[in-house]
């Protein structure tokens, strides 16, 4: 079970918050951040969001959809594999519950990610997993596509993932409960226009692939946060508070238990982020994430051979991230825009292992020590809407030093722009946008040295930033019975970061000399009546280094189509998807075979408040891979999924 006495004072705090009364606030403390927040794109199909958290004019200078957790189609709220039916979203990696996800084409450390605008990073060579918060708590993900490193940072090179936090929610109440695994979910939480808060308990045991193998993906995880609003003198303050940990948490591979067998004994994350902001539309953030990871690898095979007992290796990861901007925005006639600045900075970055063997402490090495990095960044961005189109550019200047004990310190400086032109036809809406983005190296990529998840790693202190250059073309139309997408994109893509085995245990990293990804994907929502519509969506991407060689991470070709209908009391939402075979792969990577994936979920209004949802995974009981990764498993069989939900 978790070890709850770690954030029982968070629980409590966040219960206490529940019934404790709030101080009125006065008019414009939770006021949208201006027309960068405006609707966001006619095929969301969703209401529109404005959230202070988004920097981007929606629907404007990057392509952004919203997907809102109540769209969820499981009754456990998997937001992964939710995520994973848009357009844009594939899954990637090994699955389990650090399972991430690509968009259009690039994945790991290439997709930033953000809570509530705060920053998220890992250790984890595989990406950046926002799992640690469960999605009951969430109210919704923007999913930002392009060169997005202008608003958010190196890493954005595909984009972002935007995080949402629930809101101005009145008590709620969600139970669920999934055959896979015996997984089961509780969370419960409240708010109104001054605070939110909510707590999650989510656990799960080993669960099966469609072929009846043991699939090592078990954890337990317990999750809460705690938001207010209030008014300092002339000053609106939003403080966020936000907690996890979670234990037992299996590594789903095909290693398992023959080979290799990798726990995550334990995972602690603590964030915190204070938001001031005055009568003009200025505003400052500051925000803080501690987090530390425990590793367990037991080595099977070889100590078998030799008659000993199974050698353990454990590395702890614990980091400390710091976050801070201050933005504004500017008018000048016409012309309008924002400006600002961004720092973020990782400090105590550590990576200590543990060999054991027959039990003993057999020795202990520091994979990375001390690490630290600083990115300092400004930036600025202009609009201008004219009578036939509209103009949107901007551009950054990035500062980045990285380093730990035992290496020197290293220093570099990038930039970064875009330029969207978009022209409004009637009902039709024509774009076109460039830009230009930067990721620099991670501490792991360049210095760990030590055991992961898929054995042992060795950096490359040598590697330099990957530059990406992005060319997006579209059109879209909407009327009252139809809405339209089509994107078109090309995205050039120099010092290409690659994992490359070294040997049959070892992986490191190497630059490319520049690869290229090419890629369409659509959605076609049909509105012929109140109670029903009908959409179709798909992706298809190709990708290749100089060499001819296929780049990893580039997923299979997919199209898929999504039946909802509506009556008073229930709702029933369909979900067929086709994807298509891919026998081109990148290293560390396998060939897939096209698969058809089908999806159920029936809710019912059991009264004013009370709301039961049933639903149906894997439909057909499909054999398939969810990814090229070549040690993920395969998929779970058909699921039955049952949750209750309280408004």
């Amino acid at each position: 079970m978790l070890a709850y006495s770690k954030y029982f004072t968070l629980s409590i705090l966040v219960f206490v918050s529940l019934a404790a009364p709030m101080p009125a606030q006065s008019d414009g403390a939770n006021a949208a951040v201006g027309e960068d927040a405006a609707a966001s794109s006619p095929l969301a199909l969703i209401e529109s969001i404005s959230v202070a958290t988004t920097r981007h004019r929606q629907g404007e200078t990057l392509v952004s959809e919203y997907v809102g957790i109540d769209e969820l189609t499981t009754a456990t709220g998997s937001l992964s594999e939710a995520l994973a039916l848009q357009p844009s979203i594939s899954l990637n990696g090994q699955p389990g519950l650090f399972q991430t996800l690509n968009i259009r084409g690039l994945a790991r450390q290439r997709v930033q990610s953000f809570l509530n605008g705060v920053r998220l990073t890992s250790e984890r060579r595989a990406g950046v997993s926002a799992s640690f918060l469960d999605p009951l708590l969430l109210g919704g993900v923007e999913i930002i596509q392009g060169p997005a490193s202008i608003y958010y940072g190196s890493g954005a090179l595909a984009g972002a993932l935007q995080l949402l936090l629930r809101e101005n929610a009145s008590p709620w109440l969600s139970a669920g409960f999934a055959s896979d695994g015996g997984e089961r979910n509780l969370a419960a939480g409240a708010g109104n226009v001054n605070y939110s808060a909510g707590i999650a308990l989510r656990q799960r045991d080993d669960g099966k692939t469609v072929k009846g193998d043991t699939k090592f993906d078990r954890f337990d995880q317990l999750s809460a946060y705690y938001q207010r609003l209030f008014r300092a003198r002339n000053y609106s303050v939003d403080w966020q508070l936000i907690g996890s940990t979670a234990e037992d948490i299996g590594k789903d591979n095909i290693q398992f238990p023959l080979v290799r067998s990798i726990v995550y004994p334990k995972e602690n994350h603590l964030l915190s982020q204070v938001k001031l902001s005055g009568s003009g539309d200025w505003s400052a953030r500051l925000s803080l994430h501690y987090q530390d990871l425990l590793t367990r690898e037991t080595q099977e095979n070889d100590s078998k051979r030799q008659g000993l007992e199974s050698q353990v290796k454990e590395v702890a990861n614990r980091s400390l991230d710091i976050g801070f901007t201050l933005e504004d925005r500017w008018q000048a006639g016409p012309l309008s825009g924002q400006y600002g600045f961004d720092y973020f900075g990782r400090r105590g970055v550590d990576a200590r292992q543990d060999d054991f063997i027959l039990s003993r402490l057999r020795g202990s090495a520091r994979s990375l020590d001390d690490g630290e990095e600083n990115e300092s960044a400004i930036f600025a961005t202009a609009n201008r809407d004219f009578d036939f189109v509209s103009v949107h550019l901007g551009g950054r200047w990035t500062f980045f030093t990285q380093g730990d004990s035992k290496s020197e310190k290293m220093s570099l400086s990038k930039g970064s722009y875009f330029l969207t032109v978009r022209k409004p036809l009637g009902s039709w809406d024509l774009s076109l946008g460039y830009g230009t983005s930067s990721r620099f190296a991670s501490l792991s990529e360049r210095l760990f040295i030590g055991t992961t998840g898929r054995g042992e790693v060795v950096g490359n202190s040598r590697l330099l930033p990957e530059d990406t250059s992005e060319l997006d073309i579209a059109i879209e139309y909407q009327n009252k019975s139809l809405a339209f997408e089509l994107h078109g994109f090309a995205i050039e893509i120099d010092d290409f970061i690659e994992r490359i085995t070294l040997d049959d245990n070892t992986l490191t990293y190497r630059n490319l000399l520049s690869g290229d990804l090419r890629g369409w994907q659509y959605r076609a929502a049909l509105f012929p009546s109140n109670p029903w519509q009908l959409t179709f969506s798909g992706q298809k991407v190709t990708g290749n280094s100089d060499n001819k060689n296929t780049l990893i991470d580039i997923p299979a070709e997919r199209h898929q189509v999504d039946f909802f209908y509506s009556a008073p009391s229930w709702s029933l939402n369909v979900s067929l998807r086709r994807r298509l075979d891919k026998q081109d792969f990148g290293a560390t990577e396998r060939a897939l075979q096209a698969a058809n994936i089908g999806a159920l979920s029936l809710r019912f209004d059991l009264s004013e408040r009370w709301q039961m949802q049933a639903g149906i995974e894997n439909l057909f009981n499909e054999t398939y891979f969810n990814s090229a990764d070549a040690l993920s498993t395969l998929a779970i069989g058909r699921e039955f999924t049952l949750g209750f939900h309280f408004r």
